[in-house]
Formats: C-alpha cells, sequence, structure tokens
C-alpha cells in the first residue's frame, strides 16, 4: 500500500462547511465563507509542504556540493603526484613494492539511510500521528520462552534479521560446497589410481 508522503489538507474545502443549528436563508454565505477559509487553509498548507520540499532539496544540494568538492581535492593531489612521477629517474625494486604500505580507502560509507534519524520531516510528522503500539512488553513477565511480546506485534529490525540469516545460509553453503569440492579434488587422484590398479 502507499504511503503518501505529503498530504495538502483539507482535502475536501465545501465539504461540512455549514453547521447544524444554521439558520436557513444564509446558507449560501455559510457554505462560501467556509469553503473560501478551507481554500485559505489549503493554500498555507501547500505552501509549507513546498517550505519542506525545497528545504529537502537544498539539504540534498549542499551535501552533493560537499562531496563533489571533496571528490575535486582527491583529484587534485592525484594530479600533482602524478606529475611528479618520472619512470625514467625513479627505478623501484620488487622488494621496496612489497615493503610499502597496501592502499588503505578513507572513504566513509553512508550507513542507516532509512532510519528514524533520517526520516523527512513530513513523514516523520505522519509517524507521530499513528497509534503506538499495544503495552504487549508487560507480559513478558508471564512468558516462558524469554521472548519479547511486543516483538510479535511490531519489530522495526524484522527485515534486517531475515537479511542476516539469509546471509549466514548463503555464506554457510558456500563453505560446506567449497568442502566438498576440496575433498572430491584430494578423492580423484585416489580413483585414477583404483582403476589402473584395477585394470592390470
Amino acid at each position: 500500500m502507499p504511503l503518501p508522503k505529503r498530504l495538502v489538507e483539507p482535502v475536501h474545502v465545501a465539504r461540512g462547511t455549514i453547521p447544524e443549528d444554521f439558520p436557513l436563508p444564509s446558507e449560501l454565505e455559510a457554505a462560501t465563507n467556509g469553503t473560501l477559509a478551507n481554500t485559505i487553509r489549503q493554500l498555507s498548507s501547500l505552501s509549507r509542504h513546498a517550505e519542506d520540499l525545497f528545504g529537502e532539496l537544498a539539504r540534498e544540494a549542499h551535501g552533493l556540493s560537499d562531496r563533489a568538492n571533496s571528490l575535486q581535492a582527491r583529484i587534485d593531489r592525484l594530479a600533482v603526484k602524478v606529475t611528479q612521477l618520472d619512470s625514467n629517474v625513479e627505478e623501484v625494486s620488487l622488494q621496496d613494492i612489497h615493503m610499502r604500505k597496501a592502499f588503505k580507502s578513507s572513504v566513509v560509507f553512508d550507513q542507516q539511510v532509512v532510519s528514524r534519524d533520517t526520516m523527512p520531516t513530513a513523514m516523520l510528522e505522519t509517524y507521530h500521528q499513528c497509534d503506538t503500539p499495544p503495552p504487549l512488553d508487560k507480559l513478558n513477565v508471564y512468558r516462558e520462552d524469554g521472548k519479547d511480546g511486543l516483538k510479535f506485534y511490531t519489530d522495526p529490525n524484522y527485515f534486517f534479521d531475515l537479511w542476516s540469516q539469509e546471509m549466514l545460509k548463503d555464506t554457510e553453503k558456500k563453505l560446506h560446497d567449497r568442502g566438498k569440492k576440496s575433498e572430491s579434488e584430494y578423492a580423484e587422484p585416489f580413483r585414477e589410481a583404483s582403476r589402473w590398479f584395477g585394470s592390470l
């Protein structure tokens, strides 16, 4: 089910604008005034979402600019190093190459990009409007298996746990297949020898 990121409210500008106990002759005036007030509220909501949207765009553009500046600085340093190298003058022995330290990248990768700290403001407002989960963790004292009762209702780490279990299964399968392959590699010469001796 798609979750709208931003919702312009009120959605229906002319609905429910006439109070129940309003006098009959001026119903049209009440409907007009109510519709006009809801239209102004809708424009206000739209401008708030536009400000939030442009703020997000500005933050993303600032982050992109920082990354581009960092990359340009790395390119400039590399260009200086390349121009200083001269293959005719410098002769590096094989031992010197092995004695040098291996390259270590200093790039920091973004982690937890989908978390509550990085959630957009509009989604955070929608999240705070949701009902809180029932207090099932109070029943943990009555559980005999030691599991958290709230995790049966809602578990924010469910998909991460599912992914980690899949990765562990793949790793174990690869190790198991590698073990079978190595056993078959060692057993193959013995099979060849037994066939050769059997043919004599």
